[in-house]
């Protein structure tokens, strides 16, 4: 790995790439934009979410996703030669997916859609129309990250009882208490469980038929991966009313097929992968950071576990 401080190359791969050069170029006038790897000199960086179709990313020293996610670029390292650092982008992502999972509960204990069919039917029935209330609520975040801490914060503030799960179960300052998951069937079914995990080896179906039956008519929300959640077993769970009401904004194959039973389901929401989109400022703003810290100290910014894929 040739890291220098003397001269920076940059590939940037996505949409925004105009913005983000003006950003890049303002910041920094010696950085050196390039097509391939092959045109770079020096510190050889790639901006993109995706990996490329014409090279491979052992090409580059530096590979930073634009969005959070960076499962598609760890998979596509070949482990033929050293691994790029590979760095990512949250910024405002926990708060955007934070508001679209408080958004999509709201609805749901509000009874939106029970009013509505109510109204469209012209009757007057205050019992079915009474909600639940946010602030007696209790919530599971599975993931508490950065995106999951972002979740734990929007419902905390509306005074729901946060509980986060991960592997090891250590604290975490947005919730009110973080436990091992393998510790969920053991207690209380949540009023809504969101599932915030990244796609690894080690999530891969994770959330599976003996942890949804473990649920008394929750409201499920999967804002991470779609190949964390066994959507066979949520469909038996909807079924058997262990999960009341589904919002999915994620699916193992995107677009989701238009055959797919999700998109008929009553008590299925299906969204098209909009819970937390990347803007361009906090994509290249998480860029220059890292490159100014890089370039004031000489030392390379931590990578991703690649392994684990996070």
């Amino acid at each position: 790995m040739s890291w220098t401080t003397e001269a920076v190359s940059v590939r940037i791969l996505d949409k925004h790439e105009a913005v983000m050069r003006d950003v890049l170029s303002a910041r920094f006038p010696s950085v050196r934009f390039v097509d391939n790897a092959a045109e770079a000199s020096g510190l050889k960086v790639l901006m993109s979410f995706r990996p490329p179709t014409d090279e491979p990313l052992e090409a580059y020293d530096w590979v930073h996703s634009v969005g959070a996610g960076v499962d598609h670029l760890c998979e596509a390292l070949s482990g033929s030669g050293p691994a790029p650092v590979i760095t990512r982008t949250t910024g405002h992502m926990g708060q955007q997916i934070g508001e679209y999972c408080l958004g999509y509960a709201l609805a749901h204990f509000q009874k939106m859609a029970v009013r509505r069919a109510l109204q469209a039917k012209a009757e007057w029935d205050k019992q079915d129309a009474s909600p639940h209330y946010m602030f007696n609520a209790s919530v599971a975040v599975v993931g508490t990250g950065s995106i999951g801490s972002g979740i734990a914060r929007a419902f905390k503030a509306l005074g729901a009882d946060v509980t986060g799960y991960s592997r090891r179960g250590t604290g975490r300052a947005d919730f009110d208490r973080v436990l091992a998951l393998d510790s969920f069937a053991a207690g209380r079914s949540p009023d809504v469980l969101i599932l915030a995990l990244p796609a690894t080896a080690d999530t891969d179906g994770l959330i599976d038929a003996s942890m949804l039956q473990a649920l008394d008519g929750a409201l499920l929300i999967n804002v991470g991966r779609g190949s964390t959640l066994d959507h066979a077993a949520l469909r038996a769970a909807l079924d058997a009313g262990h999960v009341s009401h589904a919002v999915l904004d994620v699916f193992e194959a995107e677009p989701l097929p238009r055959d797919d039973w999700r998109w008929a389901h009553p008590h299925v929401t299906v969204t098209p992968h909009v819970s937390g989109l990347t803007l361009p400022d906090d994509a290249v703003n998480r860029f220059c950071e890292l490159l100014e810290a890089y370039l004031a100290t000489g030392e390379p910014p931590a990578s991703v576990d690649i392994q684990r894929g996070y």
